[in-house]
């Protein structure tokens, strides 16, 4: 099923979402005497930090880029990658495709498993096409399509790649920081992140955790600024990037991570995360909305939302309802009104209650118009 075939689906850019590190680089750059000084310490500190999170052992390393998830994606995907390879992609959204895009475009040998884009990744279709095709010697997915709000099993793929002698591939972009995966798993080869999502840091900045044995294959590189190994060297041989850090991204992300350790880490992060969408979901259902996703492929992250039978709204008119209230839908029109909402960032339970009444008025406005409009007798 193809992702353009979703019913119209919206994106919330609100309070929800919002992120408040910003960078000070006057205060803190004079503690060292030249910006070189400080690329090295932040990256050796934030590399660090980063594996610690994750909760990998000394035989993988973090990389950093650049860049948004995506380019951490790209890059994961055309340093690791040999001619002889062939990758397999689970597609159940947009991630997963777009992973597809990066293959065609640097002509990286890949098939495409296509899955219903409502429901995470059913393993035994995956398993029947590993068992159809011996030559797939690569997985990937992404652990959550935030497209939609649908979580994957990515343990149970990362079993099933074990089973069939593949490695593993994963975009983490929207779980890293709050939801587990397990980097014992030998099936495991790299995850791509960003500093922004769930660390709550500014976009910018990504990372690809690598395993190090992954390093040592003699890959032919595909690119000149998203070499991986490239990268790794050359911060292996004097700490310095290969190109220009992003230092007032590497400040926001080092202040962000240190409030992240200050709260309780991983599971606090996932508590909170909780909280605010089990406030958001009843306050929803409250005014007539209920979750587009079954509940066992939902995560505390982003929900899509649908009006409940009989309910008479339009996503549309809703959108400019909210503008004026600072409340933003990005929608995309393609039959059934939804929408999606995202808890994460710095927000608040009344940053949701705020929402949560300034959509009751838009939608009460709504069905009065739409019995106003209906004929009498």
């Amino acid at each position: 099923m193809n992702i353009q075939g979703h019913p119209q689906q919206s994106n919330l850019n609100s309070a929800l979402n919002s992120k408040q590190h910003c960078a000070q680089p006057a205060t803190t750059v004079s503690a060292f005497s030249t910006q070189q000084d400080l690329a090295k310490t932040l990256s050796i500190q934030l590399r660090k930090a980063v594996l610690e999170i994750a909760g990998c052992n000394n035989q993988w390393s973090a990389i950093p880029l650049q860049g948004s998830g995506i380019f951490a994606v790209e890059a994961m995907l055309c340093s690791l990658l040999s001619p002889t390879d062939h990758l397999l992609i689970v597609e159940n959204g947009v991630s997963a495709s777009r992973m597809a895009e990066i293959c065609y475009i640097h002509h990286i040998r890949y098939s495409i498993l296509k899955l219903d884009t409502l429901r995470g990744i059913e393993l035994a279709q995956v398993a029947a096409v590993l068992d159809q095709d011996s030559s797939i010697t690569h997985l990937a997915a992404a652990h959550f399509e935030a497209s939609l709000g649908v979580k994957n099993d990515i343990d149970g793929l990362a079993r099933l790649a074990v089973q069939y002698g593949c490695r593993l591939l994963v975009d983490v972009i929207s779980t890293f920081g709050v939801l587990p995966l397990n980097f014992a798993s030998p099936a495991l080869a790299a995850v791509a992140l960003s500093a922004s999502q769930c660390l709550h840091g500014v976009p910018g900045m990504a990372f690809v955790l690598v395993c190090k044995n992954e390093l040592t294959q003699k890959t032919p590189p595909r690119t000149f600024s998203l070499d991986l190994k490239a990268q790794y060297r050359a911060l292996k041989s004097d700490g310095q990037w290969r190109f220009t850090p992003p230092l007032q991204v590497m400040l926001a992300l080092k202040q962000a991570i240190d409030d992240y350790r200050l709260q309780g880490g991983r599971e606090a992060r996932f508590q909170l995360y909780c909280q605010r969408m089990i406030h958001l979901l009843k306050g929803m259902a409250a005014l007539g909305f209920q979750p587009l996703i079954e509940p066992q492929y939902c995560a505390p992250l982003f929900v899509t939302l649908v009006g409940c039978r009989g309910q008479h709204f339009a996503t549309s008119k809703l959108s400019e309802c909210l503008l004026p209230r600072q409340l933003a839908l990005s929608i995309i029109s393609n039959g059934v009104d939804t929408f999606r909402i995202g808890v994460q960032g710095e927000v608040s339970l009344n940053d949701i209650d705020d929402l949560l009444t300034a959509v009751r008025d838009c939608t009460s406005q709504q069905q009065l118009n739409h019995l106003s409009q209906m004929p009498s007798g």
